[in-house]
């Protein structure tokens, strides 16, 4: 037999309808679900963590490590922000006429 096994069970884990200690007749079965699995928690879950199966020819370990925090949220300006910060004036001036080829009448 061979077995999947989720090393630590996030809270996210524990929600999902994933089972721990899967258990296959085949090695290729095993190796197939293991990375449906990993992509499913990388993709779907909080993304506090980290999940990485290593196979260990029996046996797959799904373990998981904390990511890093990253502070990408203090480069994040509002559109209101950008406009006034970059010096373009946006605005229509009705006394001007249209080019000849704008299309207009």
């Amino acid at each position: 037999m061979y077995t999947i096994e989720i090393d630590k069970e996030c809270a996210c884990f524990i929600k999902s309808d994933i089972k721990n200690n899967m258990e296959f007749e085949t090695r290729e079965d095993m190796i197939n679900k293991a990375r449906v699995i990993e992509c499913l928690m990388n993709q779907n879950f909080c993304m506090k963590h980290y999940f990485q199966a290593v196979d260990y020819q029996d046996k797959i370990i799904i373990h998981s490590n904390v990511r890093p925090i990253e502070d990408d949220e203090d480069d994040i300006e509002t559109a209101s922000e950008l406009v006034s910060r970059s010096g373009v004036v946006i605005g229509f001036d009705a006394g001007e006429k249209p080019p000849k080829d704008a299309g207009g009448n």
